[in-house]
Order: C-alpha cells, then structure tokens, then sequence
C-alpha cells in the first residue's frame, strides 16, 4: 500500500512540476486574475455582480463568495478540460510512457496518478482564484473580509465541476477517437448540454436522480435561490440594476441534511467513470499505441479524403507568390474539414444572414489555432528558419497567414456584412484580425494550439451568453453596431498580442 503510495504521489509531483513551469500556465491563471476583477464592477458604475429578483445584491463575503465561485465553476468546465487534457499524451510523445510502462508501475496506479494530478492542478488554480476574489472584496467590498464564509461557499459549489473535469479528461484521453482535436469539441458540446439538462431539470422540480449528477451545481444552486429568495430570477455576470430597488443581503449557501447527500454523491461519482479509462488505456504498450494510431489515421484519411475536392477552391485562392499564402495553403490542405466549414457557413449565411456570424467564427478559431504553434510542435522549426529572413519575420507570417485562413472560412458573413450592414464592416474586420492575433501571440508563447482554443471557447460563451448587453464584448460587431471606441480598443489589444508575441520570439532567437 505504501508503495502504490509512493508511486501514484511522484505522478502527481512530476506533472505538477512540469505543468507550471510552462509559460502558458501563467498566461492562463493572470487572465483568469484579470477576469476576477472585470466580472466585480464598481456599483458606481450602475452595473454589479449579482442581482436576485431585481435587487442588487450587498458586496459582502458570502455575496462575492458565491458569484466567484459560480464563475470558477464555469472555468472549470470550459477550460480546465483543455488545460489537463493532455497528460497521456505528454507522457506519449516524450517517450516516458514507455519507460513508465516497463516498470511494476499498475495501470490503475497511473490512472489513479493522473487523475489526482489533474485534481491539484485545477485546485490549485481555483485556490488562486478564491485569493484573488478575495482581495476583491478588500477592494470593492462593501463588508468586511469573512475568509471562512467566503471560502465555504467554493468548498460547496466548485469540487464536484473539479472531480468531474479530471475524471473526464483521462477517459477522453484513454479513448483513441476522442483523445484528439474532435474530443476537444465533443466535450464542449458535452459540457454545455449536461449542463442545461440537469440545471433546468432541476430548476422546474423535476431534479429526481439527476441532482446525484449535478457536476456544475447549477441546478442546486437554482433550487436553494427558488427555496430560499422565493424567485427563480439570479443573475451572476456584470449586469445594469435598478438603483431604486433595495438591496439585498445573503449570508451565503448553507447545506442541509439531504443537500449533503447530493452534493457528496455529485463530488464522488465522476471517479467511477475511470473504470472506462481502465478499459481502454494501452499502457503504452508499442503495438496498440501503433494500432490505435492507425486506426485514427485511417478515420481522418477518409474525412479528409471526402473533403479534399471542396478544399480545392480555397486553395486556388491562395495560388500565387509569398510566403503567407504559401503558408495559408498548406494550412488548408493539412485539414480539408476547413472546406466543410465554409460550406457550412456559407450556407447559413445565406439563410439566417448576420446572424450567423457568432456562430460560424467559433470553427473558423479552432482551425486557425494550430497555424502559429505547427512547426514547433512539428519540430520543424530549424528548416522553417533556414529560409530566407523567415526566421526574423515568423510572427508576421504566421499572422499574415492566420488571417487568410480566416477571412476565407469566414468569406460569406463578411460580404453580407458589407452588403446589409456596411457600418458594422470595420469592427467585424478588426474583430478577425483580432482573433488571428490572439491565436497567433498564444500559438508562439505556448508552443500548443490548446492555450488559444481554451481562452476563446471561454470569452466565446460569454459573449454568445451576454447578447450584447455588454458593448465591450462585442469584439466583432455580432449584435448592433459596435461603437468605435471598442473597436479601437479590440484593434489596441491585438498590437499587443502582436507585441507580445514578437518579443518572445526575439528572446528565443537570441538564446
């Protein structure tokens, strides 16, 4: 017992330590410090943090406690997937897996290792991010600081997302169609209808066995706001409120003695779902690693195989000298499912009109994301650079590059864009350059395409979930014409990410 200890705990040391000594991690946990103090207004302002029925909520512990740590749960959904996706494979592609495979080391042991590791990294995150919000309460508090009480109300909502996440990362990896780019999106998509079936089941009284799943805790979280405030109505998010409405004041979440059943059991069950990875994990084992890969490789060889005639034409519009459209059309012709894509989305478009544009930039991210990261993760960076001044110029070609590929996945709401709604044209355009940046500084400084997916599949669901309340979300002009002070604003922050990414890049060559 004290060695299966001992050898699940140097798992979980190992990939601790490798995990933040990654630049991306830093990335990640000081936008996510950034988020904290954008999601808690100043009242002010005339927005806040949270609202039940229509009064605003007193900024106290328990007030910021419990909106914080929704949001955290949230986070830990949308991005703590992505961010601890990867374990296996890192341990595949470094070859330590084969080592870790020759010794006495069980299956379930590395199982086991990984999950718990998955488990303190995304505790350690969230802990941050409670200290964070913490000093939020110092700063915009209208209360004094009740650490305890504010902590309580994370230790209520967030471990059943946390468990949830880790265990679902490792089944997805141990599965051989579901540990790539497609389990990516099928998790997401995963995620978020879970996530409506239990809240809402929930919400209407009809919870039943379904509130033993409750992974989110949003629908628990419904049930006390309806049991307790006598409402249905609770918003957590920057939101406008009626100043002349009193304020309210909640002590925070509180567990009864059936509450603690379903939130234990929604905490605990995600660990049964190791069984499956147990099922399917390969334990390195060279010939079912190799079978496992071509069995992939044969199912993306036939999509790839009935997408490639429609690819033909955007690579036709790539043809022609430059490195940029060089690049763009090997970007192309590397994922033929870009075509399907643009067909797609050109097809709504022509349905559903402007609409169609929040929707439709979400693939046109995803295939964009690997552009600026593929070489180094390919390790063809030496060969890349051996072409003349390339090797000076590879942010600006990578962005140049992102951005055709972009523009042309996105060809159709463009041109309707300057059809129907010409004053919207330049803060759609800057929005795409945008993106391309952000995709492109993240690919550099983080060698890994997931950096960018996270980030964007993150403030993806926030704007699709704010619907343009918000002005400063609205980095692409989606809802209403996007006044033009936000538009420079998206075209500032990208400069910066290009500067960003340009500076890194310097670094590394003069290393």
């Amino acid at each position: 017992m004290t060695e299966t200890l001992h050898r699940i705990g140097a798992i979980v040391r190992a990939d601790f330590l490798i995990r933040f000594r990654r630049l991306s991690t830093l990335v990640i946990f000081l936008l996510l410090s950034f988020f904290a103090y954008v999601w808690i207004p100043d009242p002010a302002t005339g927005r806040t943090l949270m609202q039940i029925g229509k009064g605003r909520v007193l900024y106290n512990s328990a007030a910021i406690g419990m909106a914080t740590a929704v949001l955290a749960t949230i986070f830990i959904g949308l991005v703590g997937f992505y961010v601890t996706s990867n374990a296996v494979q890192r341990d595949l592609n470094s070859r330590c897996g084969f080592v870790i495979a020759s010794t006495t080391m069980k299956t379930r042991e590395y199982i086991l290792g990984k999950f718990a590791g998955n488990i303190v990294f995304l505790v350690t995150f969230v802990c941050g991010f409670m200290l964070v919000s913490m000093a939020m309460v110092l700063v915009r508090g209208e209360a004094p600081l009740q650490p305890l009480i504010f902590a309580k109300q994370y230790a209520i909502l967030a471990p059943s997302a946390i468990v949830f996440v880790a265990a679902l990362s490792i089944v997805f990896e141990s599965i051989p169609f579901l540990s790539g780019r497609f389990g990516d999106v099928v998790y997401f998509i995963f995620w978020v209808g879970s996530l409506g079936v239990v809240a809402s089941s929930m919400e209407q009284g009809h919870g039943g066995v379904l509130r033993y799943f409750d992974f989110s805790a949003f629908g628990y979280l419904l049930e006390e706001t309806k049991r307790t405030y006598h409402t249905n109505s609770m918003s957590i998010g920057q939101s406008p409120f009626d100043k002349s409405v009193p304020l309210r004041v909640i002590d925070g979440l509180h567990l009864g003695g059936g509450e603690w059943v379903t939130r234990l059991t929604s905490t605990l069950s995600p660990i049964l779902i190791l069984g499956i990875a147990l099922l399917f994990f390969h334990r390195f084992d060279p010939a079912r690693v190799r079978a496992h890969t071509a069995r992939n490789g044969k199912w993306m060889q036939r999509l790839n195989a009935i997408a490639k005639p429609f690819t033909y034409p955007l690579t036709m519009l790539t043809r022609g000298g430059g490195a940029v459209l060089a690049d763009a059309r090997t970007s192309l012709a590397a994922v033929p499912l870009a075509a399907f894509a643009f067909i797609g989305i050109t097809i709504a478009t022509l349905a559903g009109g402007h609409d169609v544009l929040l929707i439709g930039i979400a693939p046109a991210a995803i295939f964009i994301a690997d552009i600026a990261s593929r070489e180094r993760r390919a390790g063809t960076t030496a060969l890349v650079y051996a072409a003349p001044r390339l090797r000076e110029r590879f942010v600006f070609w990578k962005l140049g590059s992102s951005i055709v590929v972009a523009t042309l996945i996105l060809a159709a709401p463009v041109a309707h864009t300057a059809i129907t709604r010409p004053a919207s044209l330049f803060a759609l355009l800057v929005g795409i350059a945008f993106l391309c940046a952000a995709a492109t500084s993240l690919g550099i400084i983080s060698s890994n395409p997931k950096t960018f997916v996270v980030l964007f599949l993150t403030y993806w669901y926030i704007v699709v979930n704010d619907k343009g309340q918000t002005a400063y979300f609205d980095f692409a002009g989606f809802y209403k014409a996007t006044p033009i002070w936000v538009t420079f604003l998206y075209a500032g922050l990208a400069v910066t990410f290009v500067a960003a990414a340009e500076g890194v890049h310097r670094a590394r060559l003069r290393e």
